[in-house]
């Protein structure tokens, strides 16, 4: 069964093509969208890998690098069967050469042959939000890139809890019938790229909100929850999806026992089977991940001060992680309470 943000990757795509005009032939054809899942991956995982990791895969203006070249071949000997990497193409430039051509709209640079590099689990990336091109031909896939043992697209929820959420990262695709798939890739640039700073902004804009509370503390939680669902009171703020697959909440509460942080998650813990914690003591913050008897993944952070205790909270059903997983690590980096940052 195909993973259902693959399926609402390829929806996107579909929309967004039919805006463009450009659902003709083989475009528009699910498994050419969906073909595109494992080349993204690829490219990710090859951007990770480069001695210059993370490396941006440049447009028609410019040659791809060596380094990356090689790391999309020596990642490819393990992951990019699905898209036509076979083992001689180590040794045979021409065939390097061809399957690039078909790919990427960069200029390839005089080939080499490549000896493959140890590569440690799988990198992915996860299409979160989907844009119509400036030009009116092409589509901007912007999502997460994920470190995990396998593709997110063979896990089941048993799987789910392995995934390491690692960076935001953009795609520019053109279609083009001389392309593999039908689509020509002519831009991968990582969240952490100046060059696209304006494209993270909106991304951010779109799929997380800001809260600052009265209580002193700060947080990121998902857009989903519109300003209607949030439900706050003298503890904190809560909100709820309709039909119950996802929620959260942050709360202040008194710290009336003097618990320390590593103290208070320790408890905390002991508490839940199966639970996972770390604390970060430089960081000031501890997490606690878990999954309940009826079918939730729930992610908290605390923060531990000597008045307070400050808790965020993300609840959703284990088979909607990859929907909500990547909002674990928002949370995470996002929480921030006033007593202490100004301290």
């Amino acid at each position: 069964m195909m993973n259902r943000g693959v399926q609402k990757m390829i929806s996107l795509l579909m929309v967004v093509c039919m805006t463009l005009g450009i659902c003709a032939g083989a475009m528009a054809q699910t498994a050419d969208f969906e073909a595109l899942v494992p080349l993204m991956d690829l490219v990710a995982s090859a951007s990770w890998h480069s001695p210059n990791a993370p490396e941006s895969v440049p447009g028609a203006e410019d040659e791809l690098s060596l380094s990356f070249i090689d790391a999309f071949f020596s990642v490819g000997q393990s992951f990019g069967a699905e898209i036509g990497i076979t083992g001689d193409m180590m040794t045979n430039t021409s065939a390097q050469a061809e399957l690039l051509g078909k790919v990427f709209s960069a200029r390839v640079p005089e080939l080499q042959s490549i000896t493959p590099a140890e590569t440690e689990g799988y990198i992915g990336f996860q299409p979160v939000l989907v844009n119509s091109g400036a030009d009116g031909k092409s589509v901007q896939i912007i999502g997460e890139i994920y470190q995990a043992e396998k593709p997110m697209r063979q896990m089941t929820e048993a799987d789910y809890p392995t995934i390491n959420w690692i960076e935001r990262a953009v795609f520019t695709f053109q279609n083009d019938a001389s392309a593999l798939n039908g689509f020509r890739l002519t831009g991968y640039s990582v969240g952490t790229d100046l060059s696209i700073e304006e494209a993270m902004q909106g991304y951010f804009e779109e799929i997380a909100v800001e809260y600052e509370s009265k209580l002193g503390f700060t947080l990121l939680y998902p857009s989903v929850f519109t300003d209607e669902m949030l439900v706050e009171d003298d503890n904190g703020v809560s909100a709820q999806l309709e039909d119950g697959s996802a929620s959260f909440f942050a709360k202040r509460i008194e710290n009336r026992n003097g618990a320390s942080l590593a103290d208070y998650v320790s408890i905390v813990a002991n508490g839940i089977t199966g639970c996972v914690s770390n604390v970060y003591e430089d960081m000031q913050y501890g997490t606690v991940a878990y999954n309940t008897e009826d079918g939730y993944a729930v992610f908290e952070v605390y923060i531990v001060s000597s008045n307070y205790i400050y808790q965020a909270h993300l609840s959703y059903l284990t088979s909607l992680v990859g929907e909500y997983g990547m909002y674990n690590a928002y949370l995470e980096n996002s929480f921030v309470v006033n007593e202490l940052s100004q301290g």
